[in-house]
Order: C-alpha cells, then structure tokens, then sequence
C-alpha cells in the first residue's frame, strides 16, 4: 500500500522526464527541502544558499556534464516541475548536500546485512536526520526509457538518489562519515546512489561503479544482492575498505572502523556512533544465539531498540535539542534481495507505524 501522507511518485521515461514528474508531485516537499538546507548549509558551513549553489557548480558541474549528463538533464527536470524558479543548479545543490555541509556534520544511521540459512538476503536501516525532513520525503519508483531495472527507493524530494532497491536483486543501505576528505573529480555521494540502483545488477557490478567514479567525500555503503554477497564499504576519497561479514552479519554506524584505513583519513564522529554499533552487534548475536530466525519482524525489533535514548538505534529527539542536534529515527528500510521485497516505514520504528510494501 502507499504511505498515507508521504507520496509515492512513480516515474518513466528520459531522464528529463522523470526529474519532471517527481519535481511535479513533489513540488512542496523540494521547496520545503531546500529551504530545511538552505539553514542547514548556514549553520554547518556558514554559507548561504547562494555560496553553496556557486560552489556545487564550480566542483561538480562540469564533472557531470562529463561523465553523468543525463543526471543533469533529470535535474532540470526536477527544477522545471517544482516550478517557483527553481533552477537545474538549485537541484544541484541540494543533491551535493553531503559534500557540502556533512564533512562539518553528520547524520546518524544504523545498518546491517545478515543472510539466513535458508538463503534469503537481508539489509536494514534506520535513518536518522533533521525532524523538519519528515515533511520532505518521498518514494520514487522509476523505470527509465529502454532499461530492464526498475527501482525504488525512499528520498528527500529533490534527491535523485538514496537507500533502495532494484528488480535485479541489488540493494544498499547508506551510513553517513564526518570526515573533511573530499576530492570533486569523483562522484557526490547522492549521485553515486543514484549510479548503483540503476546500473548494478550484482555485489560486483556496484564495487566496479564504485571504484570507477569514486566518492567525493566519505560514505559507508552496506551493499548486498540476491546471491548472498554482501558487506559494508567504508568509501572516501583516499580509497574504499570492505568490512566482510562475520557469521553472515556485518553492521555499521556512524564511524572508520575497517581494517587498513587509508593513510590520513580521519573521521569525527558522536560518541553514540559506537555505543550504536555494539549494541545492534549484542542484539544480532543474542538472536542468533536463542535460534531466532532473522526476518522482516526481527529486524524491525532490533532496530527499535531504546537503550541509551535518546541516542539509541532508535533515536529520539534530545530534550531541548537545538540546530543540528535535533535529530530523530525518520525512517526505517528493511529490504530481501532473493524475494526482491521490502517494507518501510517513516518514523520512529518502535512506534505503530503504518508500512509500505516493496515489490516487483
């Protein structure tokens, strides 16, 4: 079923034309978006919306006109839907908010992928942002013109690309790195989401994409597909490094902790990123332990976990929290690539939320 208030919008054709269709329908939630970062670039970087669309342009314009073009062309789209005079580099930015702002600042998330013994493959997530968000999201479905992969995917509206899924048995789940590397001949992390849900069909199809173009700045993409190959990549400027699944689990948070980091990549993370960490480890383990089956529900539970809240993996708004500490659980993923299935939720998963079912 669809969400009851956060649309689902579903996209066809050339890239122009989906970047139009979803800037139509979501005309509100990319203004209200552009608006939640325009402070947001203000207080994390000290720029305005203008200085940040002047630096979006002057590091990745041509960089894309280059090697992704028919992602601009989306992005004029999207800008020509939302109408209000946005522009193709309004759209721009905001896709570059990462690079931008976030090696100043991070959001908070908890990943992980786990295959069970009866061969099914699972990712989840819980992401954890800015609460103004919740009025900014979206659920795209997209089928481009003269392409077998569709794919879907849960976004902030204007956001060509984020945590989702394909029809080929492709998934990934995305955990933000503070971290100052950045380098702009490599693709912006929003960007490079987008590349994988459209062009990899497998585990090693998205690491060739990745090590192809590069990250402009530092992500942990958890990617898994349908045969059971997964892990989690630590990827950055100076180099990617896969943590390997252990007893068919990996998970991640908000902080480097993969073997044989490249030499002077730093990270900055909150404190709750490790005790995140440990925590959704102890739950999988005790699971795994008393012989429960790993499954939609299960993964949801852990995911709800409240220890140590508010900075828990199911995160509540810090009492009295102000500017970018104002964070809360707005979604939570869970995605199995055999069945090529998933259910999302918006909000905190340990609440009663109504769940949107992903199919193909």
């Amino acid at each position: 079923m669809d969400h009851p208030f956060v649309k689902t919008v579903k996209c066809t054709g050339t890239p122009y034309a989906i970047g139009f269709t979803h800037g139509s329908a979501v005309s509100t939630e990319v203004h209200s978006n552009i608006k939640t970062y325009t402070g947001f670039y203000l207080e994390t970087a000290k720029i305005t919306w203008d200085q940040a669309r002047e630096r979006a342009v002057s590091q990745f314009m041509s960089l894309l006109e280059a090697k992704y073009p028919e992602i601009l062309q989306e992005m004029k789209g999207i800008a020509d839907g939302a109408g209000g005079g946005l522009t193709r580099e309004d759209i721009l930015t905001l896709n570059v908010r990462s690079e931008i702002a976030l090696t100043n600042y991070t959001d908070g998330c908890t990943s992980l992928s786990q295959c069970t013994p009866g061969g099914e493959v699972f990712l989840a997530q819980n992401w954890d942002w800015l609460e103004e968000l919740e009025r900014g999201m979206v659920f795209l479905h997209i089928q481009p013109a003269g392409s077998e992969t569709t794919f879907k995917f849960l976004s902030e509206a204007g956001i060509v690309g984020k945590i989702g899924m394909n029809n080929k048995g492709f998934g990934f789940c995305m955990n933000a790195i503070r971290s100052g590397a950045f380098d702009n001949t490599k693709f912006p992390i929003h960007v490079m989401s987008r590349r994988l849900l459209e062009y990899a069909t497998s585990y090693d199809s998205a690491v060739a994409i990745i090590e192809e173009f590069g990250l402009a700045s530092s992500i942990n993409y958890m990617i898994a597909d349908k045969t059971g190959k997964h892990a989690s990549i630590e990827c950055s400027p100076r180099g990617n490094v896969f943590i390997l699944p252990q007893d068919q689990f990996v998970g991640h948070t908000n902080h480097l902790y993969g073997p044989d980091r490249p030499q002077k990549l730093v990270d900055h993370p909150a404190p709750n990123s490790f005790a995140r960490l440990a925590r959704i480890q102890e739950l999988t383990a005790h699971d795994r332990e008393h012989n429960l089956p790993t499954s939609f529900a299960s993964l949801r539970s852990r995911l709800s976990d409240e220890e140590g809240t508010p900075y828990s993996i199911c995160r509540n708004r810090p009492p009295g929290a102000v500017g970018m500490e104002r964070m809360t659980t707005l979604s939570t993923i869970i995605m199995e690539l055999t069945g090529c299935t998933g259910k999302v939720t918006t909000g905190r998963p340990c609440d009663d939320l109504p769940v949107v079912d992903w199919s193909f």
